[in-house]
């Protein structure tokens, strides 16, 4: 009960808050890309901190400092016209892994894998977030931001939800998160839909106008629910390879920064692309 309690209380205060935060234009929404930058930051420390218990990664502190370079060179680009900033971004926190590995390492024996762990932070962390800053260099942007987030959200709810109500007797479809639930994940896809529907069909219709819209609509929360799924159970899979129940303690009701956002950051690049694809 507790759990409910702080659950409903992050879902009706957490989310129109951040949706606050899409809504100033502000500088093409300065004040979402500053929370995108920290949250990819501390995104990294947990995530660095996971593979840490089983492992080994190079420095948190350098990685906390790596990750968020790819949305800052992002948003930078936004700014400033400054084109492919984001893809140097990339290639310089890749290439400073290797060197630190290089020329710090005392012993070699677990290089391949502190590469590689680094290596993911980065990618996870960093450049999958960068996606939601380059929806805030789009037309419409507000309303592309919020329709996006409001699927995730829906997303997540919905199936936890559905998992309450119905999921009882069919749960423990997938060894990497066993209290998921067949209907967990048909309320998840519903949910998105129906409220895709909503804000492309009647709330935001002048912006996503275009034919066989209704089609283009299911296959957007179809795909960007599937990719929202996938991002809960990779993170999932990190948490159990790691012996832990929760990235962190510091949100109320979902753990860590991570738990909260990994939906997110992995459906943004499905999300940027369907909507240049389908909507253009």
């Amino acid at each position: 009960m507790k759990k409910l309690f702080e659950r409903l209380i992050i879902f009706f205060v957490g989310v129109p808050f951040i949706l606050a935060v899409v809504y100033i234009p502000f500088m093409r929404h300065l004040p979402l890309n500053l929370m995108v930058i920290g949250v990819s930051s501390f995104a990294a420390y947990e995530l660095s901190l996971m593979f840490g218990t089983n492992g080994q990664t190079l420095p948190r502190p350098l990685l906390m400092a790596l990750a968020p370079l790819v949305p800052l060179a992002e948003y930078l680009n936004i700014i400033f016209g400054l084109d492919y900033l984001s893809t140097i971004a990339l290639i310089a926190a890749s290439f400073t892994v290797f060197a630190f590995e290089i020329f710090t390492a005392k012993e070699f024996a677990m290089s391949n894998a502190r590469i590689a762990r680094s290596l993911c932070v980065i990618l996870y962390t960093g450049f999958l977030p960068s996606f939601i800053t380059r929806l805030t260099g789009l037309e419409n942007s507000f309303a592309k931001i919020a329709t996006f987030l409001v699927i995730v959200f829906i997303s997540d709810s919905a199936a936890w939800l559905f998992g309450i109500l119905f999921g009882k007797n069919n749960r423990g479809v997938l060894l990497a998160s066993p209290n998921k639930s067949v209907a967990g994940f048909f309320g998840a896809f519903l949910g998105s839909f129906v409220f895709a529907a909503l804000m492309t069909l009647l709330i935001f219709k002048n912006v996503f106008a275009c034919e066989n819209l209704l089609a283009k609509t299911a296959a957007l929360s179809i795909c960007v629910c599937a990719a929202a799924i996938i991002g809960d159970l990779a993170e999932s899979v990190f948490k159990r390879s790691a012996e832990v129940k929760d990235s962190g303690n510091v949100v109320l009701g979902r753990g860590g920064v991570l738990d909260s956002v990994d939906s997110i950051f992995m459906a943004a690049p499905f999300f940027y692309f369907l909507i240049q694809i389908l909507f253009s």
